[in-house]
């Protein structure tokens, strides 16, 4: 197997689906800094490398005799690999999310008989990475909950920490990974992505994984992503209003902040009026520009200390190092989450950037502007432009998406809404165009669910003599949508 380990290492070294920085660690999922960041979803775009990727598991399966009746992929990044895997042994195929759905029969495996019931059949349970451990090992519970059996998990890459290998044997479920921590030292070193300097690093990284950031100044962190931080909000709120902080300028506009009072003065104060109604605050980059970060950050502080959700409106569009000098602002301001204009390309890079700094990350998918009609509408790889934008947050692991409330001078179409659903599931969506637009937000609460929409209403707010009467009327009226 070793010949398929080297194999995928270099491939996944050389379009940095590993990423190795010992220097600048990333803060993994479990809240770990850790020096390697993995991301094999960018293995799916390579036909030959899924296929690979199949032939590895399919051989190690010959090699050991290994006898079953399904394959079972884990939610998302395995289930293509087990899809290739089971079409190339011609066999079965589930798939388990990470909790039950919270609509319709309430699954968590997907492919199983109504009633949730796999009948004491034998299953290969197919991960994309194993790391701490924990969601891997969720996925072999779920299948034994519904009578399965599982002896053996499949990954392409397992970092191979002691401690979680010793969880495994204590569930009796065998790890069988293509690439390894070993392999993929001996491959980085010789192809020049570490040196060797680095490596001891990463060796004593690897004895003590769970202290070594700790040790060099990188202490774990709550990490807590963008959904759990909202639903919370709704729930604590009874609201799903977002409000826009946009504080125009004296002169500016004709709701612009009154003469005489600091932009800092009017937008506490603003926030301390909707706060009651609202369950998140939207600042605009643009407008709060001018701010210091200390200012940035005391607003912040306020929208966290009412409950609520912080989203900076930033709509970062630029690539590499610029885009991540934005994530660095909004993390040291204490923002949730990051608005993203995906139209350079490089979301997957701006999800890796927004998610190590503890962001979540909001790229714009259907936008209710007529001047996105043409960029809407173009083809990209088979897809139009609003699709395209969708399967790249869908596959890249965003935290919610932004569309536009439909209606026919919103230039968003139901039937856009519905195919966004599609593609996304059961993401959260950043809907504007409720306030000032006219858009109708009953159609997307009724597709997306009645705590999945972050509704925005801005200049309906904020340009309003009462901002606080304007906040409870837009949240009486959003709780009424989400009741029918």
């Amino acid at each position: 197997m070793v010949k398929f380990g080297i194999e995928l290492a270099k491939r996944a070294l050389k379009i940095q689906a590993i990423k190795i920085n010992p220097e600048r660690p990333f803060q993994w999922a479990s809240g770990y800094f850790m020096p390697i960041y993995n991301d094999n979803r960018m293995l799916l775009y390579d036909p030959s490398t899924r296929k690979l990727i199949a032939e590895g598991f399919s051989q190690i399966i010959k090699r050991k005799k290994i006898k079953f009746d399904v394959v079972a992929g884990t939610s998302t990044a395995g289930i293509p690999h087990a899809e290739t895997l089971a079409d190339l042994l011609e066999k079965p195929m589930i798939y388990i999310r990470d909790k039950p759905k919270d609509h319709g029969l309430r699954n968590q495996i997907e492919g199983i008989d109504s009633n949730k019931n796999l009948f004491g059949l034998e299953a290969i349970v197919v991960e994309d990475l194993v790391s701490t451990g924990g969601s891997s090992l969720k996925a072999v519970q779920a299948v034994r909950n519904a009578r399965g059996k599982v002896r053996f998990m499949f990954s392409i890459f397992n970092y191979g920490f002691p401690e979680i290998e010793q969880e495994f044997r204590e569930e009796e479920v065998q790890l069988e990974s293509l690439l390894n921590y070993e392999t993929l030292m001996k491959v980085a070193v010789a192809e020049h992505y570490i040196s060797e300097s680095q490596l001891k690093t990463l060796e004593e990284w690897r004895s003590s994984p769970f202290t070594w950031g700790e040790k060099h100044g990188f202490p774990k962190g709550e990490k807590r992503l963008l959904r759990e931080k909202w639903l919370e909000a709704v729930e604590r709120k009874k609201s799903i209003l977002c409000v826009g902080l946009d504080p125009a300028e004296y002169g500016q506009r004709a709701d612009s902040i009154p003469h005489g009072i600091s932009k800092l003065e009017w937008a506490l104060h603003f926030i301390n009026q909707v706060a009651p109604f609202a369950a998140a605050i939207k600042p605009n980059r643009n407008y709060i520009k001018d701010l210091s970060r200390e200012e940035t950050a005391t607003l912040v502080e306020l929208i966290h200390s009412k409950g609520l959700v912080a989203i900076i409106d930033d709509k970062l569009v630029d690539i590499g190092e610029t885009n991540d000098s934005g994530f660095y602002h909004a993390e040291k301001e204490g923002f949730d989450a990051v608005t993203y204009s995906p139209f350079p390309g490089n979301m997957r890079e701006a999800v890796t950037q927004a998610h190590t700094r503890g962001l979540g990350l909001i790229p714009l998918v259907l936008m209710s502007n007529p001047e996105f009609e043409p960029i809407k509408n173009s083809r990209i790889r088979g897809l139009k432009g609003y699709e395209y934008f969708a399967l790249q947050a869908a596959e890249y692991n965003a935290d919610a998406v932004v569309i536009g409330a439909p209606s026919p001078t919103n230039h968003v179409k139901n039937e856009e809404v519905e195919r966004v659903k599609e593609i996304v599931g059961d993401k959260l969506v950043l809907m504007p165009g409720v306030g000032a637009q006219g858009g109708d937000a009953k159609y997307i609460i009724k597709v997306f669910g009645r705590n999945n929409v972050i509704a925005n209403v801005g200049r309906a707010i904020a340009g309003k003599f009462n901002p606080a009467k304007a906040a409870e009327k837009y949240q009486k009226m959003l709780n009424e949508l989400r009741a029918t």
